[in-house]
């Protein structure tokens, strides 16, 4: 078995680092050939060059029924065709895609898509956080074991003015969002952290002081 990591950027980076350290055999396909050779030269994962709605491509990374597929392009139209490829093509029955509109999250889920992730959703609950801060605590739940962690930097951090790929989260963190001067900034590889910015990290519970003190200093 193995996992299959379709689309995204430093989120795929991070959550193929992730499966990495679990001891897993991760496959990326990616369009982007500069994030393919920067994969290349720092995980120690199979890395393809190509279009992954690609029938030819999908080929190249040998599915197979007792893979995992993990679908993170930003568009809903080519996420449901890579999972119906993946999964009536190529008989994989574990599929876990994003979906960026809420309204399709229904239709994914009734073609067969094992597990939906919606940042939509997130985004959201972390803009209601900001209007209604009293409402809400640092820490948000989501899952068992999953934490919400919002951590605003300031200059004394060491994080300031450091690239996002240059920071060394824990394997079981991600930065899902940045809102600086009240706008949301999605985070890339080559997004600078500045002081001020407000942090949104998803996290495991067992190493959220971790996190937060690698991120604030404290």
């Amino acid at each position: 078995m193995k996992i299959v990591i379709i689309g995204g950027e430093m989120t795929a980076y991070y959550l193929a680092r992730a499966m990495l350290s679990k001891g897993y055999e991760v496959v990326l396909i990616n369009k982007d050939s500069e994030l393919c050779e920067e994969f290349s030269k720092t995980l120690n994962a199979t890395v393809i060059l190509g279009d992954g709605s690609r029938k030819e491509v999908l080929e190249d990374a040998e599915l197979s029924t007792n893979d995992v597929v993990v679908i993170l392009t930003p568009r809903d139209q080519v996420n449901l065709l890579i999972s119906q490829l993946a999964m009536k093509v190529f008989g994989v029955k574990r599929v876990v895609s994003l979906v960026s509109d809420p309204g399709n999250i229904e239709l994914f889920k009734r073609l067969g898509v094992s597990t939906v992730l919606n940042l939509t959703t997130m985004i959201v609950n972390t803009v209601e956080a900001l209007l209604f801060p009293d409402e809400f605590s640092n820490i948000i739940p989501l899952e068992k074991g999953i934490e919400f962690l919002q951590v605003v930097v300031d200059e004394r951090s060491p994080v300031v003015g450091k690239r996002l790929r240059d920071i060394q989260l824990p394997n079981e963190s991600v930065v899902a969002a940045i809102v600086r001067g009240g706008v949301l900034v999605v985070p890339r590889g080559d997004t600078e952290i500045l002081s001020g910015d407000r942090l949104y990290v998803i996290v495991n519970s067992k190493i959220k002081e971790e996190v937060e003190t690698l991120l604030v200093g404290r």
